[in-house]
């Protein structure tokens, strides 16, 4: 009888041990999923000069005008900062503030084409965009330029200049 409970615990040992090496771990998604905007601040040194500087701004806030997308608060202070593009249309708006205690916003309007894009099987898929262009008011912000329209993964690529005016 015990042969046979020896037995047995082994047989159950092997299948267990067996079952356990052949399941699937899944793998990590060790890639950024999301596709974000990434915007530099800087102003001009003079009016007449061509050279400019990075402006950190004291408490930037960049408010979504979809209620899809959530609020960006820069701090402690920079000059560069991210936020997101609406998946679901060709074009979003936001609220931008340089600083949260003189409440002057400026709306700053993004143009752009979606389209998804498989990263594995890990990550699954996500939205990269194409941005056609960028308007804004100009209360605090003199102008905008856009530096690179493919909006990626990467998250080393600056896409979007935002100038302030000399007198902020």
């Amino acid at each position: 009888m015990t042969r046979i409970r020896y037995s047995l615990l082994a047989f159950l040992s092997i299948v267990i041990i067996v079952s356990m090496a052949c399941t699937q771990q899944r793998q990590p998604c060790l890639t950024p999923k999301t596709a974000s905007l990434i915007i530099g601040t800087v102003h001009f040194k003079t009016d007449t000069s061509t050279v400019t500087v990075d402006t950190t701004l004291p408490h930037a806030t960049f408010y979504p005008l979809s209620s899809q997308l959530n609020y960006v608060t820069v701090y402690p202070p920079q000059a560069s900062f991210t936020v997101s593009l609406s998946p679901d249309t060709n074009y979003c708006q936001w609220l931008f503030e340089t600083d949260s205690l003189k409440h002057i916003p400026d709306t700053v309007s993004f143009y752009y084409q979606r389209s998804a894009k498989f990263l594995s099987n890990a990550c699954g898929f996500t939205y990269f965009y194409n941005i056609d262009s960028v308007h804004s008011t100009h209360l605090i912000i003199d102008s905008l330029h856009i530096l690179n329209n493919s909006v990626t993964n990467n998250v080393n690529t600056k896409h979007l200049q935002i100038y302030i005016h000399r007198n902020f």
